[in-house]
């Protein structure tokens, strides 16, 4: 199985439970005023629900698609969005052709497969569901950023679990890789979990969102909409148009 097959299970609360719907609430705020008139939106990898929650209670009729049962089971069963889900491959959204009026894709949710025509297969699946002048949202770690200090090795507790947390680059920088080890102190079992991301630079990304017909409206550096800066910026925040 591909890593992100397994990858977001149970563990996955353990290891990014920091991103809690506060942090959605914020970026919501920040970008929201951009998506007026533009709905319904799909939050695509929705996960556990916070930005399909944080949307919900701006006031936008919001949607979400991940391809894990068990993170759209959270979302039903923390935030009640039943009706609302969609399980499914982003590659290939079971979605009519023009009947979502914005996508986002938030939190590095993408560059997951090892084969860059299926990540720019993600790309034409959310134009081809995007309305006429339908907005794209779409945040990404900033590749120009991550150097030898940024890779060390981490350790943390999380209430009952301890985690480790060893990245590396292969490739030449291609790919960053996080392996993640999670002790479970109570009884000493470890569980280890993968996660092999294709990384893109802001320039590749330009040229694939222009590739498949979306005209690129704004670039922003992190979530308080500064501008974005090469090689110092945290995230890639572009806001484009079908």
């Amino acid at each position: 199985m591909e890593w992100y097959e397994v990858a977001f299970d149970r563990t996955y609360p353990l290891l990014y439970g920091h991103r809690d719907v506060s942090e959605s609430m914020a970026v919501v705020e920040a970008f929201g005023d951009f998506f007026i008139g533009a709905e319904p939106i799909l939050d695509l990898a929705s996960g556990s629900g916070r930005y399909v929650e944080s949307l919900l209670r701006k006031g936008f009729k919001a949607y979400g698609l991940d391809l894990s049962h068990y993170l759209l089971q959270n979302s039903v069963e923390e935030w009640g969005h039943a009706g609302r889900l969609v399980q499914g491959d982003m590659r290939h959204l079971p979605f009519l052709d023009a009947s979502v009026g914005a996508v986002w894709n938030m939190f590095t949710s993408f560059g997951y497969f090892s084969v860059d025509t299926d990540n720019l297969l993600v790309f034409r699946e959310i134009h081809r569901v995007l309305k006429p002048r339908g907005l794209f949202l779409f945040d990404f770690i900033n590749a120009g950023r991550i150097s030898g200090d940024l890779l060390d090795e981490s350790s943390r507790r999380s209430g009952d679990f301890e985690i480790v947390e060893k990245k590396r680059l292969e490739l030449h920088g291609k790919y960053l890789v996080k392996h993640a080890t999670i002790a479970d102190l109570r009884t000493g079992k470890k569980e280890h979990v993968e996660e092999r991301l294709r990384l893109y630079a802001r320039e590749e990304l330009l040229i694939m969102f222009r590739s498949v017909g979306f005209a690129v409206e704004s670039v922003f550096g992190d979530y308080g909409k500064n501008p974005f800066v090469e090689g110092v910026s945290e995230r890639v925040i572009i806001i484009a148009k079908k």
